[in-house]
């Protein structure tokens, strides 16, 4: 064809004939389309029942209670499991939701919801949460007085403790929750309102100490508490702007407001016979926001303003129940503490290229509670004076700027600072001012090839650190908490992710940091390195992935002991490897296969070096983790699927290693606090979709 003529055709195609034409879904022409032989997979259907739900039964074998972190449930033995996800429609747009995980275990979720798009929406759930931390050897007895054998024998030392000698009853430390909550939502028009109502209550025992002038003793502390929690407001979007209110309060109760021990050794000053430790006391806290964000064109705006307050006016115990019981000044404490938080952030694109992101943050404390005088008490029984609590106002303000531009297709930068600067009223210090800049390059202009690198410093400069206010004797800077202190950092992160061919991927992560603080006492130099690397198979029937990664740590302390210097060096090891098939279809496909293996590894050694020398000793815990399953496909909508858990577990504290409980003269513990176990669940289950 003659160019000539060939341009002329392009430019009636393109002339105001052309570009007037209508080519939207409405105009577009159906009359050839075969409609019954059209269907659409991911339609919902108009009316009817979708999902599915199953029934499982488990054997749970336990010998460590840490295990059922894993399996959820610390029952030796038979364990009973259901579940379901299932979604019913309706013909007036209405759906109905039920999806229920692990009914049964200690570990589980029921929920009932039901929604209209645009119109309204209700959930109410039922969740159940636990946390299993270890079984212990204690001669006291598991409540808030905790009670010694009637025949108990006190001593000067553990060691002069019959009660001791023998085997000790045992104590399960656990914390279960169970947590209600109900949501509801309901839209008008371009404005939709929320509530939601929830309410946790908490049982079980933890870890706690306590101490009686010179002599210690762990206790299992009881927990009874409960924490409800209301949330409302309002979310309402304009053409190119949108706005929320809202309203968040929790009432935390506990029932417990302090628990008693008997004294287990023999009294020494003022017959302390008793000791007593307060709990956490009822409070209430309240926070108002305010949201906002506007956008036009090339920039936008949107910000937040936080107002809340914080309520504690539970009773106040007695000083002391040893002896004379100083005055207290009131009844309660009557704290209170005020927040405000704000947060602005503007957008601006002042070219196609370039984006510049400015952001500032205000963050305000404010206590305001009754300057009065306060009895000290040291360990009990001893009245050391009277105090007054000091408020501990604080202010943190952020700043940053960012530009991101970009080069061309694939490629592009962003590069920041931040300025912070941080303010506190009678504690060690009076300000901090941190300043920070960073620069992040991304590059994937190839199709199969990402890369990500990220750099930043950071240094932080301390104002007038003077101590605490009511430390006992002299403040050593050396013992300062390690954010009120002068510090450099650098830190670097480098990303790849590379498609290999077309069912694998590889992905490699690089970072490392190193802060640097200016004290001639005190933490020293802290640096991080480490690396990930990990693939990634996906093809057809088939997925494999694998992955390793290490990090360390090394920490060094400087300090004196008058006589010499010493330095302290901790190193901290960390590294886990995976491994993971399945394959979905075998035998016809009838049978899918998968298999995951976890590997997990740390180890702490801590040393000290010049002057004083020698090894702490080493903090470690190795786990393995094996989970099989095979599923079997009785027809397309039933399967029964048969399930391995298995978990090895491991570790040491050179604090506690091989200790019993009488081991140390002024401290009756708990013991070796160290796991060490094998344990499994078989599950079989059956499942039926809709």
């Amino acid at each position: 064809m003659d160019k000539t003529l060939l341009a002329t055709l392009v430019g009636l195609a393109l002339g105001p004939q052309a570009l007037a034409a209508d080519f939207s879904l409405s105009k577009a022409n159906t009359e050839t389309v075969k409609w019954d032989g059209w269907e659409c997979e991911r339609c919902t259907p108009s009316e009817g029942t979708a999902g599915h739900f199953s029934i499982g039964v488990g054997e749970n074998s336990i010998e460590d209670i840490h295990f059922a972190n894993a399996s959820g449930s610390d029952d030796d033995g038979l364990v009973l499991s259901a579940g379901a996800d299932l979604t019913h429609w309706y013909a007036n747009d209405i759906r109905t939701e039920l999806l229920a995980e692990n009914l049964g275990r200690d570990v589980s979720l029921l929920s009932l919801g039901a929604q209209r798009g645009n119109d309204f929406a209700a959930r109410l759930a039922w969740q159940q949460l636990a946390w299993y931390d270890a079984t212990v050897q204690t001669p006291f007895t598991s409540s808030a007085y905790h009670q010694l054998p009637s025949d108990w024998q006190t001593g000067a030392t553990t060691g002069q403790m019959p009660g001791l000698t023998g085997p000790l009853p045992r104590q399960d430390l656990k914390v279960e929750r169970d947590k209600l909550t109900l949501g509801l939502e309901k839209y008008f028009n371009r404005i939709r309102t929320y509530l939601d109502v929830s309410h946790q209550t908490r049982e079980g025992h933890r870890r706690s100490g306590a101490t009686l002038l010179t002599n210690s003793v762990n206790l299992a502390q009881p927990v009874d508490d409960d924490t409800t929690a209301l949330a409302v407001g309002l979310n309402a979007v304009g053409g190119n702007w949108q706005v929320a209110f809202g309203y968040l309060g929790s009432l935390y109760r506990n029932d417990l407001d302090a628990q008693r021990w008997d004294n287990p050794y023999t009294p020494t000053f003022g017959g302390a016979r008793l000791g007593q430790q307060a709990l956490a006391p009822d409070n209430d806290a309240h926070q108002f926001h305010i949201q906002g964000t506007w956008a036009a064109g090339i920039q936008s705006v949107s910000g937040q303003l936080v107002w809340g307050r914080h309520d504690q006016d539970d009773d106040l115990l007695p000083a002391t129940i040893n002896g004379p019981t100083p005055p207290l000044p009131g009844t309660n404490a009557d704290l209170q503490l005020d927040k405000l938080d704000l947060n602005l952030r503007y957008r601006i694109r002042p070219m196609r290229k370039m984006t510049l992101t400015a952001q500032y943050d205000y963050r305000d404390r404010d206590f305001r509670n009754p300057f009065v005088a306060y009895p000290y008490i040291i360990t009990d029984s001893l009245d050391a004076g009277t105090r007054i609590a000091q408020p501990l106002d604080q202010t943190d303000q952020k700043a940053s700027l960012a530009m991101n531009y970009r080069f061309y297709t694939g490629f592009s930068t962003e590069l920041g600072y931040r300025w912070r600067q941080q303010e506190w009223d009678n504690q060690a210090a009076d300000q901090a001012d941190t300043n920070q800049v960073w620069a992040t390059l991304r590059l994937s202009h190839w199709e199969r090839l990402q890369l990500r690198l990220e750099l930043g410093w950071e240094d932080r400069e301390l104002d007038n650190y003077r101590g605490y206010p009511n430390a006992e004797g002299v403040n050593d800077d050396a013992l300062r908490a390690y954010y009120l202190a002068d510090r450099e950092r650098t830190y670097g992160k480098f990303v790849a992710s590379y498609q290999v061919y077309e069912p694998l991927s590889l992905q490699l992560t690089l970072e490392g940091s190193e802060e640097d603080y200016d004290d001639a006492v005190g933490l020293d130099e802290v640096q991080r390195a480490g690396y990930d690397v990990s693939l990634n198979w996906h093809k057809e029937k088939l997925n494999l992935y694998a992955f390793y990664n290490f990090y360390n740590i090394e920490t060094e302390q400087v300090g004196s002991n008058t006589a010499a210097r010493w330095q302290g060096r901790q190193d901290d090891d960390a590294q886990s490897a995976g491994l993971g098939v399945e394959y979905q279809g075998a035998f016809d496909d009838a049978l899918d296969l998968g298999a995951d293996l976890v590997w997990a590894d740390s180890d702490t050694l801590t040393q000290l070096e010049q002057g004083l020398n020698g090894d702490w000793g080493d903090y470690s815990a190795t786990r393995t983790t094996v989970d099989l399953y095979g599923r079997y496909h009785l027809s397309d909508q039933s399967s029964v699927q048969l399930d391995l858990l298995y978990q090895k577990y491991e570790d040491s504290n050179y604090l506690n290693r091989g200790l019993a409980p009488n081991s140390i003269g002024n401290a009756l513990i708990f013991g070796d606090l160290s796991h060490d176990y094998s344990d499994y669940l078989l599950n079989l289950s059956y499942r039926h979709d809709f």
